[in-house]
């Protein structure tokens, strides 16, 4: 899928926004209840895609966050959804919670 010079020229505001922890918080409950039902109603095929998504992503917090407790410095990126303990820790539980692990 072609995508137009002006959209990557033009990065998304919303991603240049800076993410207010206590939002992001109070957003994770019902943004993972919603996609709870999303993956209740996707085919094999789209849940095992989502699955391989939101696995990935815990994954890769975990090895980030096995780094940097053994780093002299802590890498952190302006903008990271995963901004408290509290998001690290249901962001590392997101897989189970959605039912993707054995």
């Amino acid at each position: 899928m072609a995508t137009s010079p002006e959209l990557a020229t033009s990065p998304d505001p919303q991603l240049d926004a800076e993410l207010d922890a206590a939002a992001l918080e109070a957003a994770l409950p019902t943004l993972t209840e919603k996609l709870g039902g999303l993956s209740a109603a996707l085919t094999e095929d789209e849940r095992a895609v989502l699955s391989s998504i939101v696995t990935s992503a815990s994954l890769h917090l975990k090895e980030l966050q096995n780094i940097n407790a053994e780093a002299e410095y802590i890498y952190s990126k302006p903008i990271s959804a995963a901004a408290t303990p509290t998001i690290r820790e249901r962001l590392l539980d997101l897989p189970e919670t959605l039912g993707f692990t054995e």
